[in-house]
């Protein structure tokens, strides 16, 4: 560690950006481990204006600041092999991808184009440190979990879920879904006030009133209610697909998945939860989760922090 590391305090921010909220968590890497998390409205799945200006007010003030998010972005997957040439069995070409070994087992992949446009969201912010496929973000939260059944785990946030079916072996299947707003009943009343300039002259000028945590949060009920339902019933096809196309593969005709563990980012009702498990012919778990701590998490130990 350079003496320039251990004279600045380090920062980790880590940005959950989904379709209605985009959450920012920042922690200070001292003997306190201090943090503090904003929710944002979002519009057009951007990172909004009022979220960059205080992550830039972070980075000014702290020169050691990484910042870290998820990829969401539509082409990305896994490719069940370690070598290369797997990827031309569904019809990939590596060059295009940036691609990662993972285990030396298998490999993740997202496409370069949408990556770059996916950076690009974060250029108010002077760009991304670390960008963590969802793949591998189930991967390292149930690792150790992993037994010799195959199993289905699924990471559902509230517009888009990443399926994994994995055993201790290796991996076995993988997609990623991202939901159209039609689907889950999300309706936008927020109206862009800016005409996308961004100045960052007064970057103490953070318009409060802006973040949700200041809003009334008496919201219509039966709305949430409605999206949760629509969240179970679409991830309810969901999975009878996925289902249906692992079985359709013949080098897995023997098995049988007969677990299911849903990562819940979105935090659904105990309704809703009861609900899917009604649906589907599966044994059951759900796990809240935060994604930005979790995101915390994988900076950490890419940092070996």
């Amino acid at each position: 560690m350079s003496f320039l590391s251990r004279l600045y305090q380090k920062v980790i921010i880590s940005i959950d950006i989904d379709i209605q909220t985009c959450k920012v968590r920042t922690t200070y890497q001292n003997t306190n481990q201090a943090s503090e998390e904003k929710t944002y409205k979002t519009i057009n799945n951007d990172l909004p204006i009022e979220a960059a200006k205080y992550i830039r007010y972070i980075q000014n003030k702290y020169p050691f600041t990484y910042i870290a998010t998820i990829a969401r972005v539509k082409r990305q997957g896994i490719v069940n092999g370690n070598k290369l040439s797997s990827f031309e069995k569904f019809s990939l070409t590596p060059h295009l991808l940036i691609i990662m070994l993972i285990s030396k087992k298998w490999f993740v992949y997202i496409d370069k184009e949408d990556m770059a446009k996916y950076k690009s969201k974060f250029s108010k912010v002077k760009g991304v440190d670390f960008i963590f496929s969802p793949f591998c973000f189930i991967y390292e939260k149930v690792k150790n979990r992993l037994d010799t059944a195959k199993k289905l785990y699924i990471l559902q946030n509230n517009s888009s879920c990443t399926l994994l079916i994995a055993d201790i072996n290796g991996v076995y299947f993988g997609n990623y879904i991202m939901f159209e707003k039609e689907s889950l009943n999300i309706q936008d009343n927020i109206e862009e006030k800016s005409d996308g300039i961004v100045e960052f002259e007064e970057i103490n000028d953070i318009d409060e009133n802006i973040i949700i945590k200041e809003f009334d949060n008496k919201q219509d009920t039966n709305t949430s209610s409605l999206n949760d339902l629509n969240i179970a019933n679409t991830m309810i096809d969901i999975i009878k697909d996925t289902l249906n196309s692992f079985y359709k593969d013949d080098k897995y005709a023997s098995d049988f998945i007969e677990e299911l563990l849903i990562l819940d980012a979105c935090g659904i009702s105990d309704n809703s939860i009861t609900y899917l498990t009604n649906n589907i012919m599966l044994d059951t778990q759900f796990l809240r989760i935060n994604i930005c701590d979790e995101i915390e998490k994988l900076v950490k130990m890419e940092l070996r922090l």
